[in-house]
């Protein structure tokens, strides 16, 4: 079964996610082909290598050379401009920035962050700081901002909320005085301030950290369970080392993604729920029989990667250390149905490999495996038990988006 569970790993590996990718000529021709250096990037890039279609030609891409391009879901276009270069946080970063507005002059990746009607807001983050930018029927002005400090304390000069007041405020938009006063110069902010102004009901807040959100996990499981009797004895008078059984299981966990790489790293602890039970049989004295059986509580701590990522079709693969917490662990043994037992709580570490598709984002199919830990045999100390299983299991996927 590990066997097995690895060349699944590998298979899924073999068929990573493809995007196709895209860049706007300065003819505004659009190339076809995949973003070589795609990392979901936290700043703006300055430079992306792009490999056109499928003859293995590979370009530099820059803001000088090309109008924009697309990567994966995140949309880039070329800047040539000024932008407000005083820090956007001098209380955080100790900074004596002059009491006046310094620009630079840049040529650059804006990223689209947000669009509706003719218009688009664009951000630049980089080492220096964020600035945004909106487009109005493709005429481009940054919202302007900037902090100075004034016997250390923080002075804003909100350059942005004046302009914005100009645009919109003779449209007769209900609270848009009030938010435009609590507006921040914050992505998620200015997001929902432009999805409020212009009437987007079917916009949703995304938070940074929810960019990729987290899940929460419940299912349940089809288990089948391995023990297996270990002796130096010669033990002839067993039938059968080894049995099966089956049982159902219940499961609650949490997918916590990364958010970066497209969310692809995940951690996913869960803890999960079930019974083994399993009979030896021997041949001598007739009808005799060696049983084990327990409650197991069993708390994985997993992480994963997600190695086709696509809206209604995902594969991936986890691998996590877990907990087998078992209850009431018993082994009896005896003659027709008069046994004699012993029962012991016990907690275990092992193995728990994983793989499984997700169908429309909230669809969880799974296959694990439990790899074997050791138990002893509690009324007989010649022998030992080995306790492992294999799970399929169906769970639901709660995406929690936070507001």
């Amino acid at each position: 079964m590990r066997n097995t569970i690895l060349l699944s790993i590998l298979v899924f590996y073999g068929f990573s996610a493809f995007c196709q990718d895209s860049y706007l000529t300065l003819d505004g021709n659009k190339i076809d082909g995949t973003i070589e250096n795609n990392k979901d990037w936290s700043k703006n890039p300055t430079s992306v290598i792009f490999k056109v279609g499928n003859n293995g030609n590979t370009i530099s891409l820059t803001p000088e050379n090309c109008e924009g391009f697309t990567a994966g879901p995140d949309k880039y276009i070329s800047y040539h401009g000024t932008r407000v270069a005083n820090n956007d946080d001098v209380l955080n970063n100790n900074t004596q920035d002059n009491d006046q507005l310094i620009k630079d002059t840049v040529n650059v990746f804006l990223r689209l962050i947000y669009q509706d009607k003719n218009y688009t807001l664009y951000e630049l983050r980089d080492s220096k700081r964020a600035n945004f930018y909106l487009s109005d029927n493709g005429k481009i002005k940054e919202l302007e901002y900037y902090e100075t400090l004034n016997s250390s304390e923080m002075v804003p000069y909100n350059l942005y909320k004046v302009y914005l007041y100009q645009l919109f405020s003779k449209k007769n938009i209900p609270g848009f005085k009030g938010k435009l006063k609590n507006l921040n110069y914050k992505e998620n902010n200015l997001i929902d301030f432009f999805a409020y102004i212009l009437g987007d009901k079917s916009h949703s807040k995304e938070n940074l950290r929810d960019k990729y959100p987290s899940e929460i996990l419940v299912g349940l499981g089809a288990n089948v369970n391995f023990g297996t009797l270990i002796t130096d004895l010669n033990a002839s008078y067993l039938t059968n080392l080894h049995h099966t059984d089956f049982s159902p299981s219940f499961e609650i966990g949490f997918r916590i993604h990364s958010q970066r790489n497209f969310g692809k790293f995940f951690l996913q602890p869960s803890i999960s729920v079930t019974q083994f039970s399993n009979t030896f049989h021997a041949s001598s004295p007739p009808g005799f029989v060696m049983k084990t059986k327990d409650f197991m509580v069993n708390v994985n701590l997993g992480a994963g990667y997600i190695f086709v990522k696509k809206p209604d079709f995902s594969l991936y693969a986890d691998a996590a250390i877990a907990f087998p917490i078992l209850f009431n662990y018993q082994t009896e043994q005896g003659i027709d149905s008069l046994y004699t037992a012993k029962d012991m709580t016990e907690i275990r570490v092992t193995l728990h490999p994983e793989v499984g598709v997700i169908i429309n984002r909230t669809l969880n199919i799974s296959l694990s495996s439990l790899l074997p830990f050791n138990l002893p045999y509690l009324l007989n100390p010649a022998f030992g038990y080995k306790q492992s299983q294999v799970s399929l299991a169906l769970r639901y996927s709660f995406i929690h988006k936070r507001r």
